[in-house]
């Protein structure tokens, strides 16, 4: 058996073992790590997979084809600035439209199979032609792709069939839609009937509003082509679930459940895009939803298919409505994988994919169990500023390589310009999955690797799975205080209100200082926050060490029982010790952009940024290590030095941004995306929640 890679250093028995055995592997004398012989031979005996496509669903499937013990190399064409690896090699020259340029290249490279992604190479007959030539293809033909490039035969088709699907009319004159839409009833949706890379769909609120969207589809062709034909279908509602299923035109093997994230912006609003992000399996399609989507929609499609001559192979993709009143209904059909949907499925997938792949091809997905990890999976898109309207190309992309711990980074519209430097080539830009054992842990994971990439204009969705995910208790937030407290005072304005049902809410549930007059303690007080002095004195009236006085902060906090500590105009440094007790949960706002001017104090740091022409300056939140101002930056904001401004001007600049960075760096924290669970383990007892003691102000 061919072994993988291996990233961590093999035990010594491990190491003796292997050396006892032929491998297509050395061992390195030092580190006892396999590595990869010098013999190509290797790579030649094991077979070789040219893949179609350039975005992050292609990446995906390059990346899960790579770890095949059977195959030696995936050659994709054109593919993206992120596909590289032992096994990975790009084909840049090569035109996915030119059927016979693909076929020499399959006889060049003794291709043993192919697998098309996108839809629109094999809306254009490349499987037939590369079935002509005698190159296994995974991916439907032609006659079988048009049930996704034309909505209109689909609804025709689902019809038929008596897939559950909404009341619907397929129009070619733009007339008689608009006098559709004058008299109909109901809310609608108005689909492109040709291919528009997922964002021919729209759902207009009024007659009007959807007159205008239809005159922008078969007047103005807005989508293109794909407008001259027009789906008008009833508005459904309810949770909506995207199920894939492998099948060889007979067979139907399904993926688990996915959802996907199709409005531009948090809350599910602004206009659709291709995709902002997913996560599978979806609690929504309960196990008896998913049989009858299996046998009523799945089945039933590749049945009717393969009865009408048009042999489905490949992935067939079903967008179901759970409608509340109607029940399942499909909303369309794909003839691939989806895209950001093969960000979260792949991973989770046990099996080889390239051997489900064989097995489509040759009629025999029966003969092969197909099996999914017990775990969650999440992918987070990062799209390019102004998406999915006009938006600029080019912009370098850092960070991508620093996303390790259990994420993958999936890259889509990147590319490599003349220097070899990442950049933005595209609308999506790349994903970011994370997988676990809980939906929180997957999201986690994804949000804590989207926060290592960097380029200009970067947008993401910070609420993937809010739907599925159920509500918590209240954050509880404990503070360290020794001045005014001038930043609390923004929070306890924003997001402070105990005992609320609005998750964006926590309970700044104690104050804690080192000094007894501290104007925090007094400004708890006013708003029935429990405030705390603790004394940095022995019974001697000696100073303690920075380990015994915080033991005795953490015995004071310890009845409120916090999850996250902020440190506001906190004027000592905490101790190693408890930095490490409070790992990823002890976040201090510090009054520049750090790394500049690091280990300053308030109106010192003003003076320094002044007196160094700084153009700007700004305010960090980050998080507390022993070294002083040394942690992972969470959050920065700036501001403007004007030549005018003195160190008590620029500190109340500074002060007003303060504030903000702390609310924006708890919800972060409260979303999961500062890589930890907000809700500390420690405070659940029995399964269950510990409840803070009740304690009077002091």
């Amino acid at each position: 058996r061919h072994y993988n890679w291996v990233d961590t250093a093999l035990g010594e028995d491990q190491a003796f073992i292997l050396s006892l055995f032929p491998s297509p592997f050395s061992l390195l004398d030092n580190s006892k790590q396999l590595v990869p012989m010098a013999d190509s031979k290797l790579n030649s005996s094991l077979d070789t997979v040219l893949l179609i496509g350039n975005g992050g669903r292609e990446h995906t499937m390059a990346w899960k084809l790579a770890q095949s013990p059977k195959v030696g190399k995936v050659l994709v064409a054109p593919g993206n600035g992120g596909v590289h690896g032992p096994k990975l090699e790009i084909l840049s020259g090569l035109d996915v439209n030119d059927h016979k340029a693909i076929l020499d290249v399959c006889k060049k490279h003794n291709v043993t199979m192919v697998a098309v992604g996108p839809e629109a190479p094999l809306a254009a007959g490349l499987a037939d032609s590369l079935g002509v030539g005698g190159v296994p293809v995974f991916g439907p033909s032609k006659k079988a792709a048009e049930i996704e490039a034309s909505k209109a035969f689909s609804k025709d088709f689902m019809a038929k069939y008596k897939i559950p699907t909404a009341e619907y009319r397929n129009f070619t004159d733009y007339k008689q839609a608009q006098e559709y839409l004058k008299n109909v009833k109901h809310k609608v949706v108005i689909k492109a009937s040709g291919l528009a890379a997922g964002k021919g769909v729209v759902l207009p609120e009024t007659t009007e509003e959807a007159l205008e969207n239809l005159e922008s589809i078969m007047v103005s062709k807005e989508f293109g082509e794909a407008g001259s034909e027009v789906v008008i279908e009833q508005r459904l509602g309810g949770p909506e679930a995207s199920v894939l299923a492998f099948t060889d035109g007979t067979t139907v093997v399904l993926m688990p459940a996915a959802q996907d994230h199709k409005r531009i912006f948090e809350g599910d609003k602004g206009p659709n895009t291709g995709g902002m992000g997913a996560y599978s399996p979806a609690p929504v399609l309960t196990p008896e939803l998913r049989e009858f989507v299996r046998k009523n929609v799945l089945q039933a499609a590749v049945d009717g298919m393969r009865a009408e001559g048009r042999k489905f192979v490949g992935v067939l993709y079903a967008g179901m409505m759970l409608d509340p009143e109607l029940g399942p209904q499909c909303l369309e059909f794909n003839c691939r994988f989806g895209d950001p949907e093969t960000q979260v499925l792949l991973p989770l997938l046990d099996t080889d994919l390239y051997e489900i792949m064989q097995h489509c091809a040759a009629g025999t997905l029966d003969k092969i169990n197909v099996s999914f990890k017990k775990k969650v999976a999440a992918t987070v898109v990062a799209a390019s500023g102004g998406y999915p309207k006009k938006y600029a190309k080019g912009k370098v992309i850092t960070g991508a390589d620093n996303v390790k711990n259990g994420a993958h980074v999936f890259h889509a519209g990147t590319k490599r310009d003349e220097n070899g430097q990442l950049v933005t080539s595209g609308g999506r830009v790349l994903a970011v999955t994370g997988t676990g054992n809980t939906l929180r842990e997957a999201l986690g994971q994804a949000y804590f690797g989207i926060r290592q990439i960097k380029f200009e204009g970067m947008q993401y969705r910070r609420d993937i799975a809010h739907r599925a995910l159920k509500a918590e208790r209240q954050l509880r937030v404990a503070v360290l205080g020794s001045t005014r407290g001038t930043d609390l005072q923004y929070i306890i304005d924003n997001i402070h209100e105990p005992g609320s049902k609005d998750p964006s809410k926590i309970d700044v549930c104690c104050v804690v200082s080192n000094r007894s007059k501290a104007g925090i303690l007094e400004r708890a007080k006013k708003y029935n926050i429990p405030g705390k002095f603790v004394s940095c004195k022995g019974e001697d009236g000696k100073p303690v060490s920075r380990d015994v006085y915080d033991e005795r902060v953490e015995e004071a906090m310890r009845p409120f029982a916090p999850d996250l500590i902020l440190l506001i105009g906190y004027m000592r440094i905490v101790s190693g010790s408890f930095c490490k007790r409070w790992e990823k949960r002890l976040l201090n706002v510090h009054p520049s952009l750090l790394p500049k001017f690091a280990g300053g104090m308030d109106g010192d740091v003003h003076e320094a940024v002044i007196k160094a022409g700084e153009k700007e300056t700004g305010c960090t939140v980050h998080f507390v290590e022993e070294k002083v101002d040394a942690g992972e930056i969470v959050v920065q904001k700036a501001c403007t030095v004007e030549e005018k401004d003195t160190p008590v001007s620029l500190k109340a600049k500074v002060q007003e941004l303060e504030g903000k960075a702390l609310v924006e760096a708890i919800d972060m924290f409260r979303l999961y995306q500062l890589g930890v669970c907000p809700l500390r383990p420690s405070n659940r007892t029995n399964g269950g929640e510990a409840e803070p003691k009740k304690a009077k102000c002091v």
